[in-house]
């Protein structure tokens, strides 16, 4: 049965285990694939939702009439990635949250695999998928994520061949929004993901924060999605998307590391914004290299705010940097300038 687009702060009645959630904006053209894998799904113990940011071009109608079966979370404005996550998962009662882009096509395994991993280990706060391209399904989007000493992250293996050799579950430093699994329970009490972000990094500080905590990340590569990469943001060249991705790795940065930690980040930020404002340049995309300028002055506008955050995460964390480090769940100097030059020769930066 379909349950009508909720008043803010109403509960939905929620008896299933999962609630799988695809998040939209103006992103009717997707939602017909997307649906249609995860109806095909062996995990029959969840309900599906789609939350949608105030869309106009008639999403919410095109699945009330193609997927009944499908809630319906509705806003009335656009609230970006981040804070329309914190709000509907707030809505719903059920034990685990799938995180799912409306631009995917999933397995038919991809939600059993994550929730399997999951219980696996009560302290593990996400599972995420092997993410691979939707138009060339040999190459890789995400096999887990590190963390960046500077506060951001890297996708593993990102535009590489898949291989046998990204076939091993192991713990990450992150996982991709992309597709994910959060225990609920969990994800309320270590905050959520950063209402102020709006889009992008904002997995990575999620997971980051779970770590400090004291819980677990899992990349599970037996879930696999295919990722309509841009289909939803536009590419890695737009200027928003830069502007919102420098803007969110300065206040992960002040937010998340230890004082030591925090001063070479400060050190070693203006040279990585440098550089990508040259390797824009390069490109000609003249409003990519403007974008970072407003970022890390907007940063600074912000400051006050994010230190305020950053004395609450300190205050709980229960994991040192040195910890992560030492796991290679932050990646160390010189592995993420290796992937930032690979990047920037392939033009992804």
């Amino acid at each position: 049965m379909l349950t009508p687009i909720p008043k803010r702060g109403v509960m939905i009645s929620m008896t299933h285990a999962v609630a799988v959630m695809v998040l939209n904006h103006n992103g009717r053209q997707h939602l017909g694939r997307c649906f249609d894998s995860l109806g095909d799904q062996s995990y029959l113990d969840c309900e599906l939702y789609l939350v949608d940011n105030n869309s106009t071009d008639g999403s919410v109608q095109y699945v009330k009439n193609n997927f009944p079966h499908v809630r319906i979370i509705g806003f009335e404005k656009n609230y970006g990635f981040a804070e329309a996550y914190n709000k509907a998962i707030r809505l719903v009662d059920s034990e685990y949250v799938g995180i799912l882009n409306n631009d995917t096509e999933t397995d038919r395994n991809w939600l059993a695999e994550l929730v399997k991993a999951m219980l696996s280990d009560q302290r593990i706060a996400a599972s995420g998928s092997k993410i691979l391209l939707f138009s060339e399904k040999d190459i890789l989007n995400h096999a887990g994520g590190m963390i960046t000493i500077i506060g951001g992250g890297y996708d593993i293996g990102y535009m590489l061949r898949d291989s046998e050799y990204y076939n091993q579950p192991k713990q990450v430093g992150y996982v991709c929004g992309a597709s994910m699994l959060v225990r609920r329970k969990t994800f309320l009490e270590i905050g959520g993901f950063d209402d102020d972000f709006f889009g992008y990094a904002e997995d990575v500080d999620f997971c980051w924060r779970a770590w400090l905590y004291g819980f677990r990340v899992v990349y599970v590569p037996s879930s696999v999605v295919y990722h309509k990469l841009g289909g939803t943001a536009g590419s890695r060249s737009s200027p928003l998307r830069i502007y919102l991705a420098e803007r969110n790795r300065n206040l992960t940065v002040v937010k998340n590391l230890q004082q030591k930690a925090l001063v070479r980040a400060f050190l070693l930020t203006p040279f990585y914004s440098l550089a990508r404002m040259l390797a824009s340049l390069a490109r000609k995309n003249y409003y990519g290299a403007f974008a970072i300028v407003r970022a890390d002055l907007h940063f600074l506008k912000v400051f006050d705010r994010a230190w305020a955050k950053r004395l609450i995460v300190q205050k709980n964390r229960v994991v040192s940097d040195r910890h992560l480090e030492s796991k290679y769940l932050v990646a160390p100097l010189s592995i993420s300038v290796m992937e930032f030059l690979r990047l920037i020769r392939g033009s992804a930066v």
